[in-house]
């Protein structure tokens, strides 16, 4: 359908806007321009978690490396099967390669997703046959409405969310056309968007799954077979185009932290029935702007689409719904339905789905489903716009004014408890709404100037409340350990990177520097503590570093085997510096910024020791591991099998030649065989030969790589891959079964 461009109930032609693209090109460039710029920085976990990861993967490809595992955070991990890491998706990785260390240009390539998001909205839009105005109320509430602008910072989400459109045109236009190149640009956007495996991602492939079997099952018996073929190549060629990410990711679950999340975990993440006032106003619980006084966190519970788009509901929703029943019905179920999900065990949908929909215990929050209200609710709107410029008269929906209602007592019940000054942000969310009403009447009556108006309350309803805001910017300089600014984080880089070495790295434990604990990962500094809910379970057991940042010091949680940091688990991982924003006993100050403590305890990063201590089940008795001359002896599970003797294996002379993150090259030389003991993590994944020939890695001390070595001279390479992850991981599982 072709879009129209006349706004006049009369007919008259009266042009609002001649080309949408450009009108949201530059909206979005004004909405965005903080990020643009460099004057504010997407903060939290995009600054703190997914662009150190995406600067890591762009600094390994720039030096012709391999991005496979990650040694700057945990003490090393496998960042290519991390499902959030977007280590393959192009739109991201390869923009980054002109700056992969620039907290700023990240930021603008974050932001030309949200273009993209919106370029692909127009288009979907102007499918739907809605005129230029419509078409750019339904792009900026998709961008820039309630989540999609309130978690700008999970960065991965917004990539998967920034496909959607282009996705939802690609299979409308296949389900409607039945040509072969609309099944390749939908089975392309949709491996796009599942290369990075959120909750988004989850619920867009459930939707589209959904949405394929209903296109089969509507179709004309005649063209049936042949749409169901389309989709099926859709389906083949998304999961091929992600294959790399979900192989990896489902090949290391198992050995992580988070195999599986519980109904009692996955439910913390839940919206909070309060939340629900943030349709009204984006500031009624000062979250924005003030001191929030709300629950939870109101980022992943943010609803607030902007006041206009509500008005055009509430105003003209029945016209919609008259219109295109089925459409619009199918529409105001998907929001019930996901915000009933959002809301996690406060309704019994969830808890119901979560007892037998696959993938669902992969996840930890429930909140995630408002995601879907945004693209719902931007086409409601939007279709309301085209409505309501064509017949002005005012048709409300009521079910959805009564609901609207409810929400509206309760939220005056809850600002009325001490809250006064959120009546004022309440107050303006409505009079921007009923101008809007206004404009809208005027602009059908043939005032062209209205729908400009119209437009600009959109904009400027945006700027004030979903963009610019406490959630979604924070300082440019503050996070990014180079700046030329006094804080903790430029301290620690500056006292931390003299003390790099050449080849397999020493490491260090940061506390209350939450900007470096990952963002050490894009200036090369190893820790043994990172930040990232997915971390590997054995390394989580032994060390007890939690997923998170910790403020101090005497926060870290003890094991048997690390009670503190002078237990010689931290001696084979190699930690040299405690660094934090804080005093802790044993510190000195490097500044007036941070405190630190230097451990001259670290021994060697290979060792070749020449006797065996066999220990039963998966770890080393931690009194016996604690007494072990580590240079001397090895620890080794049980039932290991292994060429090296148990007791006067031999001296083996080693020489390091080369380091790179995911591959380590040594040469070595022994009269006999005997065994080199790599102190970096060993994992699912690592493999090993000498001289071309396969050798077994067996998990060492607990957690580091033991190789045994045959006689001669020889090179020994050491490398992590991800086909030799997957190829484990399906042994494993053959073998368990």
């Amino acid at each position: 359908m072709q879009a129209v461009d006349s706004v006049s109930a009369s007919g008259a032609r009266t042009r609002v806007f001649a080309r949408p693209d450009v009108t949201f090109a530059v909206i979005w460039l004004i909405l965005g321009l903080p990020w643009l710029a460099g004057a504010k920085a997407i903060p939290f976990d995009a600054t703190q978690q997914f662009f150190p990861a995406v600067s890591f993967v762009a600094q390994q490809l720039q030096q012709l490396q391999l991005p496979w595992w990650n040694p700057y955070l945990f003490s090393g991990y496998p960042q290519v099967a991390d499902p959030q890491m977007m280590t393959f998706q192009p739109s991201m990785v390869l923009p980054m390669l002109l700056a992969p260390q620039s907290l700023h240009w990240f930021g603008v390539v974050v932001m030309l997703h949200v273009l993209l998001c919106g370029l692909g909205g127009l288009r979907l839009a102007r499918h739907y046959g809605l005129q230029a105005l419509p078409q750019l109320v339904f792009a900026l509430v998709l961008t820039f409405g309630a989540v999609a602008a309130s978690r700008l910072q999970h960065t991965p989400m917004l990539v998967s969310y920034a496909w959607l459109p282009w996705l939802w045109l690609a299979l409308s236009r296949l389900r409607h056309e039945q040509r072969w190149r609309d099944a390749a640009w939908a089975g392309l956007f949709g491996g796009l968007c599942s290369l990075q495996l959120t909750q988004v991602t989850y619920f867009i492939i459930l939707g589209c799954a959904l949405y394929a079997c209903a296109a089969v099952v509507f179709a004309p018996g005649a063209k049936r077979l042949k749409l169901l073929l389309q989709l099926g190549t859709v389906g083949a060629l998304a999961a091929l185009i992600s294959a790399p990410q979900w192989l990896s990711t489902l090949a290391w679950l198992p050995y992580t932290n988070r195999a599986v999340i519980s109904l009692e975990e996955s439910v913390q993440g839940a919206t909070r029935w309060q939340t629900l006032a943030t349709l009204l106003s984006g500031n009624v619980f000062e979250q924005g702007r003030g001191t929030y006084w709300g629950p939870g966190d109101i980022t992943q519970d943010y609803l607030y689409l902007g006041a206009v788009p509500l008005a055009l509901w509430l105003g003209w929703g029945a016209a919609v719904v008259k219109a295109q029943p089925r459409r619009a019905r199918v529409a105001l179920a998907i929001i019930v339905f996901a915000v009933a999900f959002a809301l996690g065990d406060r309704t019994p949908l969830f808890p119901w789905l979560f007892g037998w929909l696959p993938g669902l215990d992969l996840f930890r929050r429930p909140a995630d489903a408002l995601f879907v209200v945004v693209p719902m609710a931007a086409w409601l709107s939007a279709h309301a716009l085209q409505q309501a410029l064509r017949t002005p008269r005012l048709q409300s929906h009521l079910p959805s004014l009564a609901v609207m209602m409810a929400i509206a007592g309760y939220t005056l019940w809850l600002v009325l408890e001490g809250h006064l000054r959120s009546l004022l942000w309440l107050a303006l969310s409505a009079g921007i709404g009923l101008w809007a009403m206004r404009s809208v009447r005027r602009a059908a009556a043939g005032h062209a100037r209205a729908g400009r108006l119209l437009l600009a309350l959109l904009v400027v309803d945006m700027l004030a409340f979903n963009v610019g805001t406490d959630f979604n910017t924070s300082s440019a300089a503050k996070s990014v350990p180079t700046a030329k600014r006094s804080g903790g984080t430029q301290s620690a880089y500056r006292a931390l990177t003299p003390e790099l070495i050449e080849g397999i790295p020493e490491r260090a434990a940061v506390f209350g520097l939450p900007a470096l604990t990952n963002g050490a990962a894009a200036w090369g500094l190893p820790l043994v503590n990172g930040y990232n809910p997915l971390m590997t379970l054995d390394y989580q057991h032994m060390v007890g570093t939690p997923p998170w940042p910790l403020a101090h010091v005497q926060d870290a949680p003890g094991t048997a085997w690390a009670p503190d940091f002078n237990a010689r688990l931290f001696d084979l991982l190699g930690l040299r510096w405690v660094v934090a924003g804080s005093a802790f006993p044993g510190a000195a100050p490097f500044d007036d910024q941070i405190q630190w403590a230097r451990r001259d305890s670290v021994l060697p990063r290979v060792l070749n020791p020449s006797a065996v201590q066999r220990h039963e089940g998966r770890y080393p008795d931690p009194a016996a591991f604690a007494a072990t001359d580590f240079a001397t002896t090895l620890w080794l599970p049980a039932d290991a099998v292994t060429t090296c003797p148990d007791h006067a294996a031999a001296q083996v002379q080693v020489t390091l030649e080369d380091y790179q993150a995911s591959q380590i090259r040594l040469r070595y030389h022994a009269d006999a065989p005997g065994w080199v003991v790599v102190n970096e993590l060993d994992a699912i994944g690592w493999q090993a030969s000498a001289n071309g020939s396969a050798l077994p890695i067996i998990r060492g001390n607990g957690l580091f790589r033991a190789i045994c070595v045959p006689a001669g001279d020889g090179e020994l390479t050491v490398r992590y891959s991800p086909t030799g992850l997957w190829k484990a991981a399906w042994q494993a599982r053959a073998t368990a079964q």
